[in-house]
């Protein structure tokens, strides 16, 4: 075990510990070579099977990047979408008014106004039927007008996952699995439900949820459970998976066999810089700056979190990302700091 492990099991251990998780992965890798993997803890409260690099959970908000903003991409690189068109251009039964016309990059870096109203119990679109709550995302207009600053909001997500259907002419669920999943051999990914298959002993289960293999986001449940796709949450996948798609990325888009899912157009979209330094500066939805990220990565790395214990980060200058995938039971945002300054140890170490 190398350096970058033990320190890496060494913080999923004291989590474990402190009640914080019931279990966590760390994946971390450079130049095409991982060089941090390592477990610690269970997949479960009942302490059955132990949690590594193949487990396979929920992972929560990391699906806006992985699933949808990919799928963008792929879209934009296949001349099917104009990032700074309306989106109501490409989701056409969209009827409720507008402040003003928002784009797609709106929708993507949360400055839409579609966000949720401080105090409220629950989202303008909210029904206990999944159904009825994408129709009424359809038909519900925003309470903002759109912000220069970024208001983060499942909604824009929803809504992003309903125009790629559109355009794709598919539901999500098989756009990705045809476009991402299977081109990138991640065997262990899917939405909505874990790939059939995948025994019991590397399924974990999440905060909030009965069991393994449930979908913790109550909305995102409710959507899949009535058939349809949520663009916000519902992705299951392992940290090895992860790292595939990670890895793409960092090679601008193409497979590990050379396929090009997209190039260096869309790259520029997303790519970090230090134009901005404001709490949750984004481009196209990945995280550029928050105030809990060290400032000497600012500029360098692009990253994510997910409710329910999970970090996905990446480096292009350095060739190297992070994961850390957890579930999380406990200290929300003390966590998020942890897991983020875990990966920045594991950054510092491969200058």
């Amino acid at each position: 075990m190398n350096e970058a492990e033990h320190s890496a099991l060494d913080f999923l251990r004291d989590e474990v510990a402190n009640g914080v998780i019931c279990g966590g992965a760390i994946l971390a890798g450079k130049d095409g070579r991982v060089f941090c993997d390592c477990g610690a803890g269970h997949t479960t409260p009942e302490r059955k099977y132990v949690m590594d690099t193949d487990t396979v959970l929920d992972v929560a908000s990391t699906t806006k990047m992985a699933a949808v903003i990919t799928s963008l991409l792929i879209l934009h690189a296949r001349g099917k979408i104009d990032f700074d068109a309306p989106f109501t251009e490409y989701l056409e039964d969209f009827s409720a008014p507008l402040y003003e016309p928002v784009t797609v990059r709106d929708l993507a870096n949360h400055h839409s106004g579609f966000g949720d109203v401080l105090g409220q119990k629950q989202r303008l679109y909210f029904d206990e039927s999944g159904k009825r709550m994408m129709e009424n995302m359809l038909t519900v207009p925003p309470p903002h007008p759109p912000t220069r600053h970024s208001w983060y909001a499942c909604w824009n997500y929803l809504l992003l996952g309903m125009m790629i259907e559109r355009i794709a002419g598919e539901d999500l669920i098989t756009f990705c699995r045809k476009e991402i999943f299977d081109p990138l051999d991640m065997t262990s990914s899917s939405l909505g439900v874990p790939r059939p298959g995948i025994p019991a002993e590397r399924l974990a289960q999440t905060v909030g949820t009965p069991a393994p293999g449930v979908i913790a986001d109550s909305y995102a449940r409710r959507i899949y459970r009535d058939g349809l796709c949520a663009g916000n949450a519902g992705l299951f996948t392992s940290a090895k998976d992860f790292a595939i798609l990670l890895e793409c990325y960092l090679r601008h888009g193409t497979t590990a066999s050379g396929r090009r899912l997209f190039g260096e157009a869309e790259m520029a979209e997303i790519m970090p810089d230090r134009s901005e330094h404001f709490n949750d500066y984004r481009r196209f939805g990945w995280v550029i700056y928050q105030d809990i990220l060290p400032e000497e990565m600012f500029g360098s790395v692009l990253f994510h979190h997910g409710y329910t214990g999970q970090t996905v980060l990446f480096d292009p200058s350095r060739q190297m990302y992070g994961i850390v995938l957890t579930t999380r039971y406990d200290d929300y945002a003390g966590a998020k700091k942890r897991r983020l300054e875990m990966l920045h140890l594991l950054w510092k170490m491969i200058v």
